[in-house]
C-alpha cells in the first residue's frame, strides 16, 4: 500500500518530502536542496543512514512494557505510533507535517503545547492507566532508552522526565541522584540534576523513581554522539573516541572543550562503575535556528552503575571468592 506524503520539518523549515506507510516505513524521500543543511546529521551521508535515523526516532522495542503499551493504545507498531504523533520529541525540533495541512511548529511543538505522555503513563504505571489520547492532541512518542519513562509538565510549565528501574530494586534511581551529588561536589555544572520521585509499580504499589528536567528547548536541541558518528565512515574495531572528536571539532567545538568534558566524564564513570555510557548516552547541544554546536549536553543516564544488577548476597559471594583467591 502506498504511503501518505509528509514533510519532515525542522521547526518551520521544510527539510524533505517523503511517503510514510501505516507502519512508519519511509519511501520516495525528496530532499529540499534549498534547506539541505537542516537534514538531520545522522541522515546526511546517504539514504540508508536517513532511514536508520528515522527508525531510531521511534520508541525502542526493548523498552520494558513497550509492546503491551502499544497494544493498549491501539498502535500496531512503534513506527505507527511515531507517525500518529507527528514524530514529535522533547529532545529536538524535528517533526512531520502531513502534506496539504497548514500546521506550524507553533501549533504542535511539545515545548509550548500541553500534552499527556500516554505511552509513558502505561509503561511506568502499568496498572494505573490514565488518559488515552482524549485529553490532548499529541502524545510523546519519540523517546529513547529501555527503561520505563514518562514525560510530564509541572505547575510552572516546565517539562521533566520520570524514570523507573529494572527489577525490584530502586538502585538505578538512587544512583542517578548520587551521580548528581558527585558532580555538584566536584563543581562540575554540566550535568542533569536528578531527584527522587514517587512511581507506581507492580501490584499498584508505591515505589521510587527519579526525575530530571528537560535540558532541551525550542532554542537548544540534542544530537547524540551516535548520530554524529553516522556522518563519517567508521573502521571496524576502532574506538569511537577519535572519530567523535573529529566530528565535534569539524562542527566548531574547541579541542580543549572536547578533551575537558570527555576526560571528566570518563573519570566519573570509572569511579561509579557506570556500565551504560554508550554513544546514545553522550550528546551535543545545537541551536536549531543557526545550526551552531554549543558544546556537550549535560551528563545524563548514570543509573546503571555501582553494581546495580548485583544482589547483596551475590556481591558478598564475589568478594569472598576474590578474597580467598588472593589469600589462599
Amino acid at each position: 500500500m502506498a504511503g501518505k506524503e509528509y514533510y519532515l520539518m525542522h521547526k518551520n523549515v521544510r527539510v524533505c518530502l517523503m511517503e510514510i506507510d501505516e507502519g512508519g516505513r519511509l519511501s520516495r524521500i525528496r530532499i529540499n536542496q534549498a534547506e539541505k543543511e537542516h537534514v538531520p546529521l545522522g541522515g546526511q551521508m546517504n539514504s540508508t543512514k536517513f532511514h536508520e535515523w528515522w527508525r531510531d526516532r521511534a520508541i525502542p522495542k526493548t523498552r520494558h512494557g513497550a509492546q503491551t503499551a502499544l497494544q493498549r493504545l491501539g498502535y500496531p507498531s512503534a513506527g505507527s505510533a511515531l507517525v500518529n504523533n507527528l514524530a514529535l520529541s522533547l529532545s529536538d525540533c524535528y517533526w512531520i507535517m502531513p502534506r496539504g495541512t497548514d500546521l506550524s511548529w507553533e501549533d504542535v511543538n511539545l515545548y509550548a503545547n500541553d500534552f499527556v505522555d500516554s505511552f509513558g503513563e502505561i509503561t511506568i504505571n502499568r496498572d494505573y492507566r490514565i488518559d488515552l489520547r482524549k485529553a490532548t492532541r499529541f502524545d510523546c512518542a519519540a523517546s529513547q532508552g529501555e527503561l520505563q519513562k514518562k514525560w510530564c509538565i509541572d505547575a510552572d510549565g516546565r517539562r521533566y522526565m520520570i524514570k523507573g528501574n529494572y527489577g525490584q530494586s530502586y538502585q538505578q534511581s538512587l544512583n542517578e541522584v548520587f551521580a548528581s551529588s558527585l558532580h555538584r561536589q566536584q563543581g562540575f555544572l554540566n550535568h542533569a540534576e536528578y531527584t527522587l520521585a514517587d512511581v507506581r509499580i507492580d501490584g499498584d504499589q508505591e515505589g521510587l523513581g527519579c526525575l530530571c528536567y528537560d535540558f532541551c528547548s525550542e532554542g537548544a536541541e540534542c544530537i547524540s554522539a551516535w548520530e554524529l558518528l553516522q556522518t563519517v565512515k567508521l573502521r571496524s574495531n576502532e574506538s569511537y573516541y577519535y572519530p567523535l572528536k573529529e566530528v565535534c571539532l569539524s562542527l566548531g567545538m574547541k579541542e580543549a572543550d572536547f578533551t575537558a568534558f570527555m576526560d571528566y566524564q570518563i573519570m566519573t564513570d570509572f569511579l561509579i562503575s557506570n556500565t551504560d555510557r554508550h554513544m546514545n548516552n553522550i550528546a551535543v547541544m545545537r541551536d536549531p535556528d543557526t545550526l551552531e554546536i554549543r558544546g556537550f549536553a549535560p551528563i545524563y543516564d548514570s543509573g546503571n552503575s555501582m553494581f546495580y544488577n548485583v544482589s547483596f548476597q551475590s556481591g558478598k559471594d564475589i568478594w569472598k571468592t576474590d578474597y580467598l583467591r588472593r589469600h589462599p
